[in-house]
This record gives structure tokens, C-alpha cells and sequence, in this order.
């Protein structure tokens, strides 16, 4: 004798879900693992704010700070701009975590900075430019860039080397200590003021200082004014070449006549100049994303050329005098990746950020697909057969002819009762072959039993 449950196998179908889930639930839990073990390799998610040092208000640098925020904003991010007195100034925010980010000129880098901070893109060249006022210099004598040499044939002097804490002055500091080298002193009769912008413009006007630094874009609108004023001459850095060999962050560039303003021919004549660069920098510890939004901000701000430089020479990873962010340099060479190209910038990031989770789906889907089919046809199959097996015993035991007639009722009984069973059940459609031969066969062996009994 044998136990037969009167429970239907797959009554509603309930029994085939739990079939599915005991298939499907080792992958999801091997699954689960793999995520938990991948999971602390995942990238953060980029926060929703950043915060970037510019220049002072008005600038181009903080113009273009502008136009970095607009770009941020286009992709759902918010980017801080943060005004500042120029690149020594910014370079001081960076390194006590005031601003994720910055825009600086080269060669005003503080020493030691390597191990918290690393460049991003290079911007623009920004020329270092000299005015004097004419009146106080005849023709014969007016002055180019043996100034710097020659000071005694000019003193006493005055000089406007830029606002405090501004890359000017840490340019004209770095000049001025470069070719009194030779001198061996610097005049007591040199005076060395603080200013910078509109208010060195100022002063120069109005004669308090003899010259004036500026370093700035070639299509600044104070640079058309002070090239258009008839009482002013820009210095002519003759020697471009050999200073930027002595001060590599340099480079040497033409300004070109009549490229600032045609109809006006301003300049007069080719001016040859040395320029800084600006670039961006970033805290090591930023996140990626701020990398790539900026240099994609940075590409449609700066899409068109300078006027020192040809069409598209800018934005590049030339010019920096701080290593370059990998991150850059593999954005920036490569360009956007697929997902970058197709997709939102927001939905993108996650994407590339969950890429590692991808292999334990991985793990998770190819296995399932290959294994999980087979394995639910098993376990159905194995129940099918499980009946088969029984048949068989009833089918061996009608071969024997001294079954008594209390046997053959009691066999009868529970055929009848697999009969039931297997009448209430559901199986899928890809199993009815199977599911109605056993139901042909449970009928052959009932029909048996009850012509041995009317015998």
C-alpha cells in the first residue's frame, strides 16, 4: 500500500508558482550576493552642486563661469560661481575646500600642490600686456620688453603689476625677479603698486603710475579701450620667445594689427606678446562627473578661436603646469562614450556608475536562461513520472493472479483517487502530451482493475 494525497499538485495554478520559484530563487539569492559584494565598488553618485572660483566681477573669468553655469544647468546640476581676486586667490579656495573647482593661469602655481589638486582643460591664452603713456617717452625711446632689463634708463617708475592675490601680479613678480637676476637689484626709484583692471586703467590715465599690467583676453572690452586711447602704447615683447624658454608656463603669441578692431586698426601693428594660459583645476577628490561637465562646458564655451590663437586650438590639455586629471585626458581624447553621446547626462552617469553591477546580472540572467527552463521541466516531468511509477506497481501487481478481492478494491480505491487528482490539475501547455497519456494510462489500469473484479 502507498499514500496518495488528495490535494491537487498544481490546483490554480498555485503549485506551478511555487515550482517557478523554487527554480528561480537560488540564482536570485546567488544574485543578491553578488551585488552585495559589488556594491562597495560602486561609484558615488555625483552630488547635485558644485562650486566654482572665477575672477573678479566682470572678468572673463567670471564669463565664463557664466557659461559654465548655464551648461550645468542644461544637464541638471547647479554650479556655484564664486567671485574671487584672481588665480593666487583661487588656488588658496581650492586648497581649504571652499570650491570644488577652478579657473587659474598658469605659472601661478603653489609649490606641493600635486597630491590635492589636477588639471582638467586648457582654455584660452591670455596675454600679458605693458601700457605706457607716450608722452613720457619720446619715439626713439619707447619702450619694449627691455624694460625689464633696463630699468635705470627709466627711473623713477611706477608700476601697476596687478591686484593683490590676482595672476597678473604673480606674473609680473615672476618677470620682474627673472631679469633683475642680471641686474642683480631692483631700484629703490621702482615702485610697485597693487592694481589691477579698471583701476590700474585709471591711474595710467591719470599719470600716478608710469605703466600698467594687464593680463587678459585678446577681445577683453578694456583691452579695445586702452589699445583705442591715443595717449597710450602697449610694450613689444620682442624677446617673446626667449622668455617663454626661461618661463616654460609661457608662450609667445602674436597680436596681430587690426585683429581687435578692423575699421579702427587696433592694434596699429603686430604686437608680439607672452601668454599665460588658463585652465581648470580640480580637488583630487572630486568627482568624476565634474571633470566631464566641465570639459564638455568648456568645448561649447570656447567653440570659437581666440585671437591668438587658430580656430579650435582651444579647449586642449596644453599649456597646464599641473598634472592632467586621467579622467580628462581620456574624456577629453576619446570624447563622450555611447552612453554619453545617447543619453541624458544624469542618466548616463547612473548607467556608467551601476556598470559594475552589470556582471552579477550577468551571473544572474545567463545562467537563468540556460538553466532555469530545464530545470522546471524536471521537476514537473519528475512529478508526472512519480505517478508513472506508482501505475507500475498496480500494473505488476494485476499480473498476479492471488491478488484477493479486498486487494484489488483497495488498488481500485486509490486509482480512482490519482484519477481525481490528475483530472484537478493544471500544467503548462508545453506538457499536455505528457499530462494526457497519464491520464490514458490511469484509465487503463482503473478499467483493469474493475474487469478483474466483475470476473
Amino acid at each position: 500500500m502507498f499514500f496518495m494525497s488528495k490535494r491537487p499538485l498544481f490546483a490554480s495554478g498555485v503549485r506551478l508558482g511555487v515550482d517557478y520559484i523554487k527554480v528561480i530563487l537560488p540564482f536570485l539569492l546567488l544574485g543578491m550576493a553578488l551585488f552585495a559584494l559589488a556594491w562597495p565598488f560602486v561609484e558615488p553618485a555625483p552630488p547635485e552642486r558644485f562650486r566654482i572660483a572665477t575672477g573678479m566681477p566682470g572678468g572673463a573669468y567670471e564669463r565664463m563661469g557664466q557659461a559654465y553655469q548655464r551648461y550645468f544647468a542644461e544637464q541638471g546640476f547647479v554650479l556655484e560661481s564664486h567671485a574671487s581676486a584672481g588665480s593666487v586667490e583661487n588656488w588658496q579656495k581650492l586648497l581649504r575646500g571652499e570650491v570644488d573647482a577652478a579657473i587659474v593661469q598658469s605659472g601661478t602655481r603653489p609649490l606641493g600642490v600635486e597630491n590635492q589638486l589636477q588639471a582638467v582643460v586648457s582654455l584660452t591664452f591670455e596675454p600679458l600686456f605693458i601700457f605706457y603713456r607716450q608722452r613720457d617717452f619720446s619715439a626713439q625711446k619707447a619702450p619694449g620688453d627691455q624694460l625689464l632689463f633696463d630699468l635705470d634708463s627709466y627711473l623713477p617708475l611706477n608700476l601697476a603689476i596687478g591686484a593683490d592675490g590676482s595672476g597678473t601680479q604673480s606674473l609680473m613678480t615672476g618677470l620682474l625677479q627673472l631679469h633683475t637676476e642680471s641686474l642683480g637689484r631692483i631700484s629703490t626709484d621702482l615702485t610697485l603698486q597693487g592694481l589691477g583692471g579698471e583701476a590700474a586703467y585709471q591711474a595710467l590715465k591719470e599719470g600716478s603710475v608710469d605703466f600698467a599690467s594687464f593680463v587678459m583676453a585678446a577681445d577683453a572690452p578694456l583691452l579695445q579701450r586702452l589699445l583705442a586711447d591715443p595717449e597710450l602704447g602697449v610694450v613689444d615683447f620682442v624677446r617673446a620667445n626667449a622668455i617663454s624658454q626661461r618661463l616654460p608656463f609661457l608662450s609667445p603669441v602674436v597680436l596681430h594689427q587690426g585683429v581687435v578692431d578692423l575699421q579702427a586698426n587696433l592694434p596699429g601693428r603686430d604686437v608680439q606678446l607672452v601668454a599665460p594660459s588658463a585652465y581648470l583645476v580640480v580637488r583630487k577628490d572630486a568627482h568624476r562627473a565634474l571633470v566631464q561637465l566641465l570639459i564638455e562646458a568648456a568645448r561649447q564655451a570656447q567653440s570659437t578661436s581666440s585671437l591668438t590663437a587658430p580656430q579650435g586650438y582651444f579647449p586642449n590639455l596644453a599649456h597646464m603646469d599641473l598634472p592632467v586629471a586621467e579622467e580628462a585626458e581620456y574624456f577629453f581624447q576619446r570624447g563622450p562614450s555611447f552612453l554619453y553621446r545617447h543619453l541624458p547626462f544624469g542618466l548616463a552617469i547612473l548607467v556608467d556608475r551601476l556598470a559594475i553591477l552589470i556582471l552579477p546580472l550577468l551571473a544572474i540572467l545567463i545562467p537563468l536562461s540556460r538553466m532555469a527552463p530545464p530545470a522546471l521541466r524536471w521537476r514537473i516531468r519528475r512529478r508526472i513520472y512519480r505517478w508513472y511509477r506508482k501505475l507500475r506497481l498496480m500494473d505488476n501487481a494485476l499480473l498476479e493472479s492471488a491478488l484477493t478481492e479486498a486487494q484489488l478494491h483497495s488498488y481500485l480505491q486509490q486509482v480512482r483517487q490519482l484519477e481525481d487528482e490528475v483530472a484537478n490539475t493544471e500544467v503548462p501547455l508545453s506538457y499536455m502530451e505528457e499530462f494526457y497519456n497519464l491520464r490514458l494510462h490511469v484509465a487503463y489500469i482503473r478499467q483493469r482493475l474493475e474487469t478483474r473484479l466483475s470476473s
